[in-house]
């Protein structure tokens, strides 16, 4: 038997995160989920950030437990949600708490950044699709409210090369996390002069790129001793989520085969050997990020289970708190939805009560309004569905290649309503799994950066360490 290997994945969501074990025996990984918490926003004058000190404890926590039972960890990586980040001083220390996305402060000057570099032009020079939430709307906003912010900050950390900062002292900014900002050029994948000089912003701010996979440092001497701890190897891995998502899908055939990671976020697409830039991408939504190995993903970002997330919120807090397996029930009961909603309409993308908003939409829209818990969320349930076929129709005409097969990856496989709609959506076979796709691709990424894994072997790892679904459309 060969010897076990342990690592840790944290992987960070936008409403929960997890410190996952992996142990690999040379064939075989088993994940464990050691510490879920939770990761809510704070809202402090006006605006929304992340509580990184308290997601910091948390990782710790999940840490110590892992050491306490297990000794040994090789390595540990981060992956994140894309876009948001944090300034880190001349002292070494974050500056202040990072910005949500949802955060509502570049509506104030998305006007003027788009005079400077018109959305064409972005995303001819990044392949990012303009979005005032991607992390150059962001840098833009800072820099416009506070003209001498450079003076106080060192280095721009996207947000897992900042937890990897906090854990090992070592400043990077991994490839697949930086693909998501808005600041690269398509082409050369090197920090777009361009974008810098029109909008103002310090490119030096930005630390050396390193690709996904490389290992950065070890564990702080000071966190070792006080988790009681040798030497931990720190890697950036694959950090965008979606990267680590993607680096676990378990092929058959790549180039007839589309994805669908689901969670908080929908992101729909397809792995191309070069970005696409031509204006009909554009036009369809799609935007180009990097892949672990090289390579890039054409995908396109859809409101997600964010829907029924807020959703479920708003009902517990009025007294009645049902389970996502409970609400998918009813859902399923209630047969096809009379309605659907735009999942990706302004009405939806910040935190509020999404039933009258669904109620809302339909009223406008001419609709029926749901009255019931069941309806209200198969309505949700199908509209995401009916939005992942249009945006792999567009897939298939952007690139011209069919698709035959649909992987779908991530928590949001366990609604298996939502796969089987899927299917019959997009009348294209659906294969779900793995359900821990981002910690799976997270774990993957580390054992190749440690040599432990020849990364041609990852779909067999991957297939002989969780069981995968399949949908067929219903006729």
């Amino acid at each position: 038997m060969s010897k076990l290997i342990r690592l840790l994945a944290v992987d960070l969501g936008a409403s929960s995160g997890r410190v996952m074990l992996g142990t690999y025996d040379g064939n075989s990984i088993v994940a464990e989920e050691l510490h879920r918490f939770a990761n809510t926003p704070v809202q402090e004058g006006g605006h929304l950030y992340w509580n990184v000190a308290a997601l910091l404890q948390e990782i710790k926590h999940g840490l110590k437990l892992a050491i306490q039972a297990y000794g040994e960890i090789a390595s540990l990586s981060v992956d994140t949600w894309g876009v948001d980040y944090g300034y880190i001083d001349h002292a070494g220390q974050l500056l202040n708490a990072p910005h949500h996305y949802r955060d509502q402060r570049m509506d104030a000057h998305r006007t003027r950044l788009e005079e400077l570099l018109p959305p064409e032009e972005q995303f001819r020079l990044t392949g990012n699709q303009p979005d005032s939430i991607n992390t150059v709307y962001q840098l833009f906003a800072d820099f416009q409210e506070n003209s001498r912010l450079q003076e106080s900050v060192n280095k721009m950390l996207m947000m897992p090369d900042l937890f990897l900062y906090l854990l090992s002292g070592a400043a990077s900014a991994e490839r697949t996390i930086l693909s998501t900002s808005g600041l690269l050029d398509a082409r050369s994948g090197r920090l777009s002069t361009e974008v810098f000089c029109r909008l103002g912003i310090p490119a030096g701010l930005i630390p050396d790129q390193v690709p996904a996979g490389t290992v950065i440092g070890s564990l702080r001497p000071e966190l070792s001793s006080e988790l009681g701890c040798g030497p931990i190897n720190v890697i950036a891995g694959a950090s965008h989520d979606t990267a680590s998502a993607v680096a676990s899908i378990p092929y058959a055939d790549k180039d007839s085969a589309a994805f669908i990671s689901s969670g908080t976020w929908s992101l729909v697409g397809m792995e191309t050997k070069a970005p696409v830039l031509d204006r009909q991408c554009l036009d369809y939504g799609f935007t180009n990020e990097s892949c672990y190995g090289g390579g890039n993903r054409l995908l396109k970002n859809i409101t997600g289970l964010w829907l029924l997330q807020e959703t479920r919120r708003v009902w517990a807090e009025a007294g009645e708190a049902l389970s996502y397996g409970e609400l998918i029930e009813l859902a399923g009961n209630e047969g096809p939805a009379s309605s659907w909603i735009n999942p990706d309409d302004p009405l939806f993308r910040t935190p509020g009560d999404m039933p009258e908003r669904i109620a809302e939409y339909c009223r406008k829209t001419g609709q029926r309004v749901p009255k019931t818990k069941g309806a209200i969320v198969r309505v949700i349930v199908e509209s995401l569905a009916k939005s992942y076929a249009s945006a792999l129709k567009g897939l298939e005409q952007i690139t011209g290649r069919p698709i035959r097969i649909v992987h779908m990856v991530g928590g949001g496989i366990q609604n298996r309503l939502l796969c089987q709609l899927t299917a019959d959506a997009t009348g294209k076979k659906v294969i779900a799994g793995p359900v821990e796709a981002s910690a799976l691709g997270n774990l993957l990424v580390q054992l190749a950066a440690l040599g432990e894994l020849d990364f041609s072997r990852a779909a067999g790892v991957v297939a002989a360490s969780e069981a995968l679904s399949m949908y067929r459309p219903n006729k």
